[in-house]
């Protein structure tokens, strides 16, 4: 079984999208469509319903995509557990949250490929967990929002950006022409939110942040990937909220963002590492970032 065209499957699956999945990957959409077609060959079926837009899983292409993801669970752990206890040089494990793409392209990956020999290791994890991971040493460092990092007296960080979420709006709102909003404007609107799991550390932070902006949410939904919360806004079912860092794609290019004036509804990305992790390699990253 190869692990790599079980990612790709799973990514597409996802995200409904051949060409979203392979700008994650950083390959060309040509290549993951022939890893995909690969992995269907292999296993004598049909994953993907390609005949529709988005693309669809079909009966077995779900159950294939529910055990791929466990078994890419397990195998980023073997991984991880194997670097540790080889406790080589050269080697790093990093984790980033699904939706954390462009943080790691843009801000991390241009400084640690300055290190020669470096093995790197990216896990794709879900946001939630990826503080465990840390404190399990199952990785070495994680790309996150600074809200999931709780355990200050184990784990350090480094701010790396911070920002704003905006508005994200269907062609039917009446803020489609606008170019920014007041927080007060946003009272009574049906907010679509983005998370895997309600009440997690960002899920709370976004309702204190509104609170702040003296503007309770009106949440009449929890989605896990901001996919299905941009259909769900094409389908006039409220309005969502999208970090100012990220690009709606072109299979979304009918909605409009929106920025949010003086708002409290902001986002700090960090990296962040076990303090009494004794990787070398790890350390040398870290130094970069100090500079």
């Amino acid at each position: 079984m190869n692990f790599t065209r079980l990612h790709y499957f799973c990514d597409v699956a996802r995200l409904h999208s051949f060409s979203k999945a392979a700008d994650e990957n950083f390959i060309s959409q040509t290549a993951i469509s022939q890893q995909v077609a690969k992995l269907e060959k292999e296993l004598n079926v049909t994953l993907i319903d390609r005949n529709k837009l988005p693309i669809e899983l079909t009966r077995i292409g779900e159950v294939v995509n529910r055990r791929s993801l466990i078994i890419l669970e397990q195998y980023g752990v073997l991984k991880g557990e194997i670097a540790q206890l080889r406790q080589t040089q050269n080697t790093l494990t990093v984790a980033y949250p699904n939706g954390a793409v462009e943080p790691v392209e843009q801000l991390v990956l241009p400084k640690i490929q300055t290190i020669d020999d470096l093995e790197l290791y990216l896990v794709k994890s879900d946001l939630n967990d990826i503080q465990d991971k840390l404190l399990n040493q199952t990785v070495d460092l994680a790309i996150t929002f600074d809200s999931e990092i709780t355990d200050k007296d184990q784990l350090s960080t480094i701010n790396l950006a911070k920002g704003n979420y905006d508005v994200v709006v269907g062609t039917n709102h009446p803020w489609y022409q606008r170019k920014a909003i007041n927080p007060e404007e946003l009272l009574n609107e049906r907010v679509i939110y983005v998370a895997n799991r309600p009440n997690t550390n960002s899920y709370l932070k976004m309702r204190d942040h509104a609170k702040q902006d003296n503007v309770p949410l009106n949440i009449v939904a929890t989605v896990s990937d901001i996919d299905t919360a941009f259909l769900l806004v094409q389908l006039n079912k409220g309005i969502t909220f999208m970090p100012d860092y990220k690009k709606i794609s072109s299979e979304f290019n009918n909605l409009h963002r929106i920025q949010i004036k003086n708002t409290k509804h902001t986002y700090k990305i960090c990296l962040a590492w076990r303090k009494n992790n004794t990787n070398p390699d790890l350390q040398k990253v870290i130094s970069l970032f100090r500079r």
